[in-house]
């Protein structure tokens, strides 16, 4: 993953989990600062029970297991490093500075109001389930076969949301600096779409082709 791309991963994580993720990347790295400085890190740079002491000590009453797994499983951020029953240790997949700097800079804009016009388009595109719509566009992608109800659903899509995805996209494009992690996130629903409706023209070209053969068996 590039430091673009690792940016993007921090701010779409950012977006969705809002300061609940601050808090606990921030309470992740100064767990595996204290750890290096006092050479504990043998198993990895921090631990789950760091993590909450951590989020303790900061005034923040938050169990962060399910978090740290969607930040190794989505967004490849940590890794396990180590795993017993009543042990988990985490290392960090990249350096801990840049990280530190990218939530730094996201903490610092956070506590400023958005502008009007870019927290409209945000608001816009959240009215919009944009993530519901990626997951669902992935799943269609690598199914083998659509069944009706696919096929109704993306007609459903395509006809009612793929238009106000665009229209939101053309106004996001406006604020690239601020918005590229959902500029990014709404070029992958239209390319998935894009992808969907060739499969579906593939498929009802072979259909046609079938029963033209069988047609054709039955003169």
């Amino acid at each position: 993953m590039s430091m673009d791309a690792l940016r993007i991963a921090i701010l779409d994580a950012y977006h969705r989990y809002g300061q609940r993720f601050l808090f606990v990347v921030k309470a992740a790295i100064a767990a595996a600062r204290e750890n290096k400085l006092h050479g504990n890190n043998m198993l990895g740079d921090f631990d789950y029970r760091g993590v909450v002491e951590r989020l303790n000590s900061m005034g923040f009453s938050y169990n962060p297991s399910l978090l740290l797994k969607t930040l190794e499983r989505d967004y490849k951020i940590i890794e396990t490093s180590y795993k017993t029953s009543n042990q988990h240790w985490y290392k960090f997949k990249y350096n801990v500075e840049i990280i530190e700097s990218i939530i730094n800079s996201i903490s610092k804009g956070s506590e400023e109001l958005d502008d009007p016009d870019i927290a409209l388009v945000r608001i816009q595109l959240q009215s919009l389930r944009p993530r519901y719509w990626l997951n669902k566009l992935k799943t269609m992608s690598i199914k083998e076969r659509l069944t009706k109800t696919d096929i109704r659903l993306f007609q459903q899509f395509s006809f009612n949301v793929l238009p106000k995805l665009v229209k939101v996209l053309k106004r996001a494009e406006e604020y690239e600096d601020e918005l590229f992690a959902e500029i990014n996130m709404l070029k992958e629903v239209i390319q998935l779409a894009q992808l969907i409706a060739e499969k579906i023209d593939y498929i009802e070209l072979n259909d046609k082709i079938v029963i033209d053969s069988q047609a054709v068996q039955r003169m």
